[in-house]
Formats: C-alpha cells, sequence, structure tokens
C-alpha cells in the first residue's frame, strides 16, 4: 500500500512538473524552483519504493530460514510468576483446581491439565487476575500440544482481559507473560520478525516491573531468534546476560535452558567439541531437576554436534535417546524433530530404505500438528528416495 502510494505521488508529481512547463504566466527562474522541489519528491518517494522492497526482500529471505526441518528441539519456559500463581493458591475456590492441574502439567498429561483449567474458568466468582491466569495455563497447554491457533486465542483472550482490568493489576507480570507467549507461536510458525517484536514488547515490559525472570526469558528467546538469524555474536550477547540473571536469582531451570541456548551459538559458530562440553552441564542439571523435556532437547542437540563432528553414529544415539523420552512425554514437536534428524543421519551413511521408514513416520506427526511448511520438504524429500530407489531396482 505504501509503496502504491508512493508510485501515484511520483505519476502526480510528474504531471506537475509537465504543466508547470506549460505555463507562461511565470518566468523561468520560478519554473527552475518548482521543477527542483518536483524532482526531490520523486527522489524521495523512489528512496521509500527502494527501501520498501528491501525490507520485504530481507523479511521474506529471514522467513526462508524458518521453512525448513527444525533440527533443533527449542525449550520454551512454561513456569509462572510467582505473583500470578499466588493468586490462584489464595483463592479457595481454585486451589485444588490449580495444584491438579499443575500435577498433571508435571506428568505431561496436558489434556487432563486442560479439562481442570477449563473447569476453573467456568467459574463465574473469579477474578480478573485469575482469568488471565488461567487463559495463560490453557494456552500453555495448547502451545506443548503443538495446536498454535488455540493457543494464540487464549493468550490473547488474557491480553483483553488485562486491558480491562490494568489499573487494579498494573504491577502483575501477566501483559509480558502473554506477549513473550505469542513470540513463542510465532517462532514455531516460522515467524521470526513478529515473533521479535512481541519478545521485545514483552521484554520492555518486565525492564519496568523489574521481573528478573521474565527479562531472562526474554532475553533468551531474542538471542535464539538473533542466532538463526546469523547474529551470533549479538545472540551469545543476550544468552549471556539472560545467564548472569538465572544465577543471580538461582532459578535452576532457567540456568539449565540458558546453557542449553549457548551450546546452540557455539555449535553454529563451529564450536561444536565446545557446545558438547556446555550441553553435558546442562544434561547433569536437567537431570538432576528430573525435567524430561530438558534432557530430550539437549540430547538431540548433542546429537547435531556429533553429526557435525562427523561421528554420525554417535548422533544417531543420542537422536534415537531424545526420541524415546519425547515418545514417553508425548511431545509432538520433538518427536518430530528427532525422527527428521535420524533420517537425516541414515541419508549420510548411505542406508536410505532406514531414513525413508524414519521420514515417513515423522511425515505421519507433522500432519497431525499441521506443520505445512515441513510437510512439504518432507513430501520432497520421500519422492527423492522413492525415485532413487526405483531406479536402483530397473539397473
Amino acid at each position: 500500500m505504501d509503496s502504491l502510494i508512493n508510485i501515484v505521488s511520483i505519476a502526480g508529481t510528474l504531471i506537475l512538473a509537465v504543466y508547470i512547463f506549460t505555463l507562461k504566466n511565470i518566468n523561468m527562474e520560478i519554473k527552475i524552483g518548482l521543477w527542483i522541489i518536483c524532482a526531490l519528491i520523486i527522489i524521495i518517494d523512489l528512496y521509500l519504493i527502494i527501501k520498501d522492497k528491501k525490507t520485504k526482500e530481507e523479511k521474506s529471505k529471514r522467513e526462508q530460514l524458518y521453512n525448513r526441518l527444525y533440527e533443533r528441539q527449542e525449550l520454551f519456559d512454561r513456569n509462572l510468576p510467582e505473583t500470578l500463581a499466588d493468586s490462584l493458591k489464595k483463592n479457595s475456590l481454585l486451589t485444588d483446581y490449580f495444584f491438579e492441574g499443575q500435577v498433571y502439567e508435571k506428568e505431561y498429561k496436558f489434556d487432563k491439565a486442560l479439562e481442570v483449567y477449563k473447569k476453573c474458568l467456568d467459574n463465574s466468582n473469579i477474578s480478573e487476575e485469575d482469568r488471565i491466569t488461567l487463559d495463560i495455563l490453557i494456552g500453555n497447554c495448547y502451545f506443548f500440544l503443538s495446536k498454535p491457533n488455540q493457543a494464540e486465542s487464549y493468550f490473547r483472550e488474557s491480553l483483553k482481559i488485562f486491558k480491562k482490568a490494568e489499573n487494579k493489576i498494573a504491577r502483575v507480570p501477566a501483559k509480558s507473560i502473554a506477549l513473550g507467549n505469542i513470540g513463542n507461536i510465532y517462532y514455531n510458525l516460522g515467524k521470526p520478525d513478529e515473533a521479535l517484536e512481541y519478545y521485545q514488547r514483552a521484554l520492555e515490559i518486565n525492564k519496568k516491573l523489574g521481573y528478573e525472570q521474565g527479562i531472562a526469558r526474554n532475553l533468551k528467546h531474542i538471542g535464539t531468534i538473533y542466532n538463526e538469524l546469523g547474529k551470533t555474536e549479538e545472540a551469545l550477547k543476550l544468552q549471556e546476560e539472560a545467564l548472569e540473571i538465572v544465577k543471580k536469582i538461582e532459578d535452576k531451570q532457567g540456568i539449565a535452558i540458558t546453557l542449553t541456548n549457548i551450546g546452540v551459538v557455539n555449535d553454529n559458530t563451529e564450536k561444536s567439541e565446545g557446545a558438547l562440553k556446555i550441553y553435558q552441564e546442562a544434561l547433569e542439571m536437567f537431570k538432576e531437576l528430573k525435567y524430561d523435556e530438558g534432557i530430550a532437547t539437549v540430547l538431540n542437540n548433542i546429537g547435531l554436534a556429533y553429526s557435525k563432528l562427523g561421528d554420525i553414529n554417535q548422533a544417531l544415539n543420542y537422536y534415537q535417546e531424545s526420541l524415546k523420552i519425547n515418545k514417553k512425554i508425548g511431545y509432538k514437536e520433538g518427536i518430530a524433530t528427532n525422527l527428521g534428524n535420524i533420517g537425516l543421519a541414515y541419508i549420510v551413511l548411505g542406508k536410505s530404505g532406514e531414513a525413508l521408514k524414519y521420514y515417513q513416520e515423522a511425515l505421519a506427526v507433522m500432519k497431525d500438528i499441521n506443520s505445512q511448511s515441513r510437510i512439504e520438504i518432507l513430501l520432497k524429500l520421500i519422492k527423492i528416495i522413492e525415485e532413487e530407489k526405483e531406479e536402483k531396482e530397473e539397473q
């Protein structure tokens, strides 16, 4: 739309310049002055058109980075701020439901947790703050279950309620949590620019509130985006800044997640051996915390590091370990990631038959979570492998 306005402006200015030329009742000096103004308008409009085109091309390139099979499994922190959790704990009508839902979440029974949280929402006597918290909890469950549309609708509902009740709960970090979670959705959908916008908005709010855990979370996510876009120095700086904060507030899970992210940046900059040391440190912490999702993530990423170092068999072992855990907890995004990596490992080993089996399994999972960009890639890969197989059989 902006480009169209600029084109119309150029055409209009050219017409005006021609019209000035035909005027006989003004002298040449005035005409030259008016032509100079017209020329400046045209130059500015051309600059804006070129700038708009470059911006769109850059955004398209960024999104293409994401339109591929995700090799890494990303971790998203679903922990609630204490200020939000405390409100639910204090409400005698909701306390039992809240703790029941939290138990289900820890057991990765997110469908059960959803049922419990939705029962709470049906209660007409709950406060706006509690409604916001429940919407965020429900959105988090849908996010884990790879249902981004449902997750986003609940996060946005929490923002609407917050806007109405902002005067009463202005110091509660509910808005920043919802914004950050919407950023996670855009990240998973392969829209880095939109994700960055939401992460940065969340970061600004958390800085104003002085909510350190939220600041660290936002810095980690922004760092992850920068790493994907090849801005590794900025990415590492943000992850290290986040690490300082989580160490200061003694957030063990946050420390392990941030170490994992730092390992990823190292692996991206061809420092796979250094990444392995960092991953091992994070892995020990996740095991100590008994955080299966974290364990699976690090195992998958260790596999990637070994793959870069040329040890494909070792990489396969770690992918398979990660896959077992992701299947146990029912994390479909993780399962799809592991299956894709295992398929690629078998391709490298020259075992296309084994690769085909895992790619077909991955395709079924991706259809289940409706990941269109990855479905298209897998269909192409499966077609190539099947065609090669047919060629060999004909020879």
